[in-house]
């Protein structure tokens, strides 16, 4: 999964979690056992544990990464 999502670093995605709540920004790099790291549109940087992601997608293409 790391692979996947570290191939696409800097572009601009659509993350779903697990319950539902939809997180959109830029993936800024990624921490291989534990998760991603994200900066929303106010700059804010965030991490997300790849236990909690159902589904990414592309937003310039709408292209869903797994």
């Amino acid at each position: 999964m790391n692979n996947l999502v570290s191939r696409h670093q800097g572009q601009a995605v659509e993350i779903r979690d697990h319950t539902g709540r939809i997180h959109r920004g830029v993936i800024e790099g990624t921490d291989p056992p534990r998760g991603m790291f994200i900066r929303d549109r106010f700059r804010r940087r965030r991490f997300i544990p790849f236990f909690l992601i159902a589904s990414i997608f592309l937003l310039n293409r709408r292209r869903r990464i797994f």
